[in-house]
């Protein structure tokens, strides 16, 4: 989706348990192990809770060459580009994800991905990653709960809308467990879940072989969610392009875009993408 990075006080809540850190770390790697990856990308390592464990087993891991940290605050990428490590390939931007090229961080696919995200550009960071499921076998990735909970809701409940679709639609996404503001410094005011995903052999939304079916399954999926209460063909006015689209495809106009199947969704983007390739 087109969520841009905000951008926030470099402030941010670092992880203090060791055994939860652990837990994070050994369930990214024997994912990223069994699924064949070379790469393993951290995303905001901070003072190194997930960091410091990573550069203790990686050495003796199998298969696994490189370890590509990014970090924006410049005194924290400093702290660990004047580090001795034993990693084989040792690579640190010091760079905002969302500004960072994609070359840069896939060098070596296929990269599993791990990182306690800052809460202020969880959002940007997971759907700039989600692009990449050819490449990104697996990601193990800490959210404040109420992502997290968007991220995996199902359909019907107050959690489900345009961003679960759209992450659902190529990723199967598993809670692993809750975190307490307990476990970091300084301890936040909400609570915290990791997540598991896992890319889809298949995307749930088939779109045939447009090249555009992307641009526009996220066109889409903001248009009829924009106001989620109303019906759909209330919500999308007199646009014709979503009139259109809904009249094509034979959904009915009356219901809400919550309440709307795969198959309602599969009906409604193939019915776009003919309109726009006409």
């Amino acid at each position: 989706m087109g969520y841009k990075s905000r951008r926030h006080a470099l402030g941010q809540h670092f992880l203090a348990d060791r055994p939860l850190a652990l837990k994070i770390v050994e369930t990214a790697l024997t994912e990223a192990t069994a699924k064949g990856c070379k790469s393993i990308l951290e995303i905001g390592p901070g003072s190194g809770a997930l960091t410091n464990i990573l550069l203790e087993t990686l050495p003796s891991s199998i298969g696994i060459e490189e370890l590509i940290l990014c970090e924006r605050d410049k005194k924290y990428a400093e702290r660990w580009t004047s580090k001795e490590v034993a990693v084989k390939n040792f690579k640190i931007h010091n760079a905002d994800f969302m500004e960072l090229e994609d070359n840069a961080w896939i060098s070596r696919p296929p990269v599993a991905v791990v990182s306690n995200l800052p809460y202020s550009a969880g959002t940007a960071i997971v759907t700039k990653l989600a692009r990449y499921p050819a490449e990104i076998p697996v990601m193990v990735l800490m959210f404040q709960t109420e992502v997290a909970r968007r991220l995996r809701a199902e359909k019907g409940t107050k959690d489900w809308g345009s961003l679960s679709i759209w992450i659902q639609n190529k990723w199967l996404v598993q809670k692993l467990f809750s975190v307490s503001p307990k476990s970091f410094k300084p301890p936040p005011k909400v609570d915290s879940e990791v997540v598991i995903l896992t890319p889809r052999k298949q995307p749930l939304i088939s779109a045939g072989d447009y090249p555009d079916s992307e641009v526009w399954l996220e066109k889409m999926l903001k248009a009829f969610f924009q106001q989620r209460r109303k019906m759909l063909r209330a919500s999308v006015g007199r646009d014709p392009t979503w009139r259109n689209t809904l009249e094509l495809a034979e959904v009915d106009g009356t219901k809400r875009a919550e309440v709307l199947g795969w198959d309602e969704w599969t009906k409604l983007l193939q019915a776009l993408l003919s309109l726009k390739h006409k």
